[in-house]
């Protein structure tokens, strides 16, 4: 009995957390691993695209962030690129492990902010956990 109390709680503090993220203009935000996998994913599904469709872009992404790094020595390293849709901003920002975080907003968002949160918290993440941090596909998400 005590160990669905304990996961209970777990699972309570750790949506408790997601939550605080989202703030409203703010679709979707998501972990993309180099093999173009959400291994991690809060928000919802805004995307409007068949399964096999949203496997390839989610694999454009992991693609596209994978060779901008060849061009890191000439031009310098790749902070995020912001594509605009229609009414949404599509943003990805190179992290850990050739992970890409990926971030859906409505137009009117202020990414500007919300590109120093998540470049200040892998600056951290990458300080308190060094070597700890997950590679490729070790946090399935349900999203995909």
């Amino acid at each position: 009995m005590a160990l669905k109390s304990t996961t209970r709680l777990k699972n309570h503090e750790y949506i408790v957390q997601k939550a605080c993220l989202v703030k409203p203009g703010l679709e979707f935000l998501g972990i993309i691993n180099e093999r173009g996998k959400i291994i991690e994913s809060i928000g919802t599904d805004c995307l409007s695209l068949s399964k096999g469709n949203r496997e390839m872009f989610f694999m454009k992404i992991a693609l596209r962030t994978s060779m901008q790094e060849d061009f890191d020595d000439y031009l310098g390293k790749v902070t995020y690129c912001l594509t605009m849709r229609g009414g949404k901003k599509f943003i990805s920002v190179p992290a850990f492990n050739g992970n890409t975080i990926f971030v859906i907003t409505q137009n009117d968002y202020d990414h500007e902010d919300l590109i120093n949160n998540i470049l200040q918290t892998l600056k951290y993440l990458g300080q308190f956990l060094g070597e700890k941090i997950p590679k490729g596909g070790e946090l399935e998400s349900e999203y995909v």
